[in-house]
């Protein structure tokens, strides 16, 4: 078995998930260390490291992409081939990790440039088992592998990829300005501006909350955000049209998506002025390049 390092980044996360998601993930790798994003854990160092994990505590939430970087720093003075990342709400199969790296060695044998494998997403709240998306052309096209089947995909969440650490050497490290959200669509995307391929993996398995929640409105399941996210989405993915490495089908696509998002949560957000707001806010500051941590509102 190859060195595997498990990143878990946390910030307030609750107890419970954070204990299933370590015992979880445990047996299925060779180290882990858990990311603390300047906030008092419910479990304590010693219990972390009787779950087999290491802590590093941040001074203060320096949000996903910073923690990320530091993890797989850590994981590279381990001496770790590959870095798997979790979110703190995550929860994988107890095969995930091994399908995960028997896809990528398939892959690879084929002569392939792997960049990132990842898992199928399924919310632990609707038991929705969520698509990929397909490399974009001028549309967006979801794909579905069978169980085994490894299929391109435009870009991978974080939670339950696995990256061999040369990819993230070679490409650079998690984009920090962003903080939160992005950050992960980003990277992926400037690894395939350098040549690397990502692929989603059918069968493996990663039970994930998608959103901060789930809202039914005409039979749909929408992921539902607060304002302050909203902020960070719309600030992030109006940024991410500036830059070079992206390319211009997939800033048309998002673009897109976007307005949809803006008139879509304009009319059903609550409170309405509160969405606006922050989805407006966070326009101006990402074509302004204002990032980091979100300011305190105007």
């Amino acid at each position: 078995m190859p060195s595997i390092v498990a990143v878990v980044v946390t910030y307030q996360p609750v107890g419970e998930l954070l204990a299933r998601l370590l015992q979880a993930l445990a047996p299925q790798i060779t180290a882990g260390v858990v990311v603390n994003n300047g906030c008092t854990l419910p479990l304590t160092d010693d219990a972390l490291r009787q779950l087999g994990f290491s802590v590093l505590h941040q001074k203060s939430n320096t949000g996903v992409a910073c923690a990320l970087n530091t993890g797989f720093l850590w994981a590279q003075g381990q001496g770790a081939e590959f870095v798997i990342s979790f979110d703190q709400d995550s929860e994988p199969a107890a095969d995930m990790v091994e399908c995960l790296l028997r896809a990528y060695q398939g892959l690879v044998s084929q002569g392939l440039q792997v960049g990132a494998v990842g898992p199928e997403q399924v919310d632990r709240r609707t038991a929705r088992r969520a698509p990929f998306m397909a490399p974009i052309a001028w549309r967006r096209r979801h794909v579905v592998p069978a169980v085994g089947q490894a299929v391109e995909v435009d870009h991978l969440i974080s939670s339950g990829c696995l990256v061999p650490l040369r990819a993230w050497t070679r490409c650079g490290a998690f984009l920090e300005p962003l903080f939160i959200d992005y950050v992960d669509i980003e990277w992926s995307l400037r690894l395939r501006h350098f040549g690397w391929h990502l692929y989603g993996v059918g069968g493996a398995t990663l039970l994930h909350s998608i959103g901060d929640a789930v809202k039914h409105w005409r039979g749909r399941q929408i992921p539902w955000h607060s304002p302050l996210r909203h902020y960070y989405l719309f600030r992030n993915a109006i940024y991410l049209q500036k830059l070079p490495h992206i390319p211009l089908n997939w800033k048309l696509s998002d673009a897109l998506q976007l307005l949809k998002k803006l008139i879509f949560f304009t009319l059903v957000g609550r409170p309405r002025v509160a969405h606006l707001g922050a989805m407006l806010r966070g326009m101006r500051d990402g074509w302004c390049g204002r990032l980091g941590s979100a300011p305190e509102p105007d």
